[in-house]
């Protein structure tokens, strides 16, 4: 990665963990935060080379006749089969990296400075931490992550547990991780965590002399 005056931070957690909860923390103080869930989503879309090659792996049907991807069948990729998954995979991430650094060179530099966010459910599993400053990890105890996935997407266990499997184990992430929120309880106690992270990345980006 080229020199740069900014950091790029990246915050993960295994799915039901509250990650999506700390970034909108991270924009309430000014933050940039990139999604590259969203992001790969468009390239899925709109990108003619995926779209070919999502094709070609998957099959025409990988798509609505609107020309938008069909989500259940793809999901049905992503969380059926480890292999397909991979396949997949390789076929998006690089062409989400590509669209990632394009979103952070377009951006003003002032919006860039001291931090900016990408935030990304797999972070670890893309290889996309080699590509980043650090990385925080928000945690939360797996049944705390069941019980909210079920009320949330309206799901069974069995679905739930499904998409864990395809993720991975949220242990690992904190292993790997740079910074660890632990997200056990009400959301309010996620703000001041995310105030003292913010604090201590802009003293890494300005050290005291």
């Amino acid at each position: 990665m080229a020199q740069q005056d900014f950091l790029r931070v990246g915050v993960t957690g295994g799915i039901g963990s509250g990650k999506s909860s700390v970034c909108s923390i991270f924009r309430e103080l000014g933050r940039v935060v990139l999604g590259a869930d969203e992001i790969a989503q468009t390239v899925m879309e709109q990108d003619p080379d995926v779209r070919r090659n999502i094709m070609a792996a998957f099959g025409a049907d990988s798509y609505l006749p609107s020309g938008a991807l069909d989500k259940t069948r793809m999901g049905a990729v992503v969380f059926g089969s480890a292999s397909s998954r991979k396949r997949l995979n390789a076929i998006v991430h690089p062409a989400v990296f590509g669209a990632l650094d394009r979103a952070i060179d377009d951006l003003p530099s002032a919006n860039r400075h001291p931090y900016l966010i990408i935030e990304a459910a797999l972070i670890f599993e893309s290889g996309m931490d080699k590509r980043l400053d650090y990385t925080v990890v928000v945690h939360a105890d797996e049944e705390t992550r069941i019980e909210r996935l079920m009320l949330r997407d309206h799901v069974e266990r069995p679905d739930v547990l499904r998409r864990m499997a395809a993720q991975l184990p949220a242990e690992m992430k904190v292993e790997r991780g740079d910074f660890i929120i632990e997200n056990n309880g009400p959301v309010g106690e996620l703000r001041p965590r995310v105030l003292f992270i913010d604090r201590l990345l802009q003293t890494i980006h300005h050290p005291a002399s």
